[in-house]
């Protein structure tokens, strides 16, 4: 099992205080009792800047706490996993595939489809806890809502991942997760 260092950790709990900040900071309620936000922005990032592993780890950890503090406890066990998957594909994803002499056109092509595999396991995830909780029906509305959420988090997340890029912060925290 990977060990992290403390440097490493810090990243990581910092990139799960982002995810937590950006989920709270606008809630949009919908039928199924749960909230449309802008924090799948942040699950993105966390996956791309910190891999699949401790990116999955950040992620669920801030989404978990987020659901905690703004009262949807019924939903954060599965917010942990769903948001912990959908970073870890997007990590996964995008970090077999992109390589230093990756050209920025074909970084966003990759981003894309990643957060298009995430936000199929967020939005398939949702449907089948909601579906346990609700009933199907009442589980289906929560699809729309779920892939405007994907979406809109991919469209802020993409000039984010660009800026990033250019100050080379990917190969920073890159170098930093392959000395633990």
């Amino acid at each position: 099992m990977h060990k992290m260092n403390v440097k490493q950790l810090t990243i990581t709990g910092l990139m799960a205080a982002l995810v937590l900040v950006g989920t709270m900071l606008i809630q949009v309620p919908t039928p199924t009792k749960g909230y449309i936000h802008i924090g799948d922005s942040m699950v993105y990032l966390s996956g791309i800047l910190l891999g699949p592993i401790a990116g999955s780890l950040a992620a669920g950890i801030g989404s978990l706490f987020a659901d905690v503090f703004s009262g949807y406890f019924i939903y954060a066990p599965a917010t942990f996993v769903i948001k912990g998957l959908e970073a870890l594909a997007i990590g996964y994803i995008y970090h077999k595939i992109v390589t230093i002499d990756t050209s920025i056109s074909k970084k966003i092509i990759i981003f894309v489809f990643s957060v298009v595999v995430g936000g199929m396991i967020m939005v398939l995830g949702y449907l089948a806890y909601e579906s346990i909780l609700y009933g199907f029906a009442t589980a289906v509305l929560g699809v729309v809502g779920n892939i405007t959420q994907a979406v809109g988090g991919g469209v802020l997340a993409a000039p984010l991942m660009i800026a990033l890029d250019k100050i080379k912060l990917f190969q920073k925290l890159k170098e930093n997760y392959k000395q633990g």
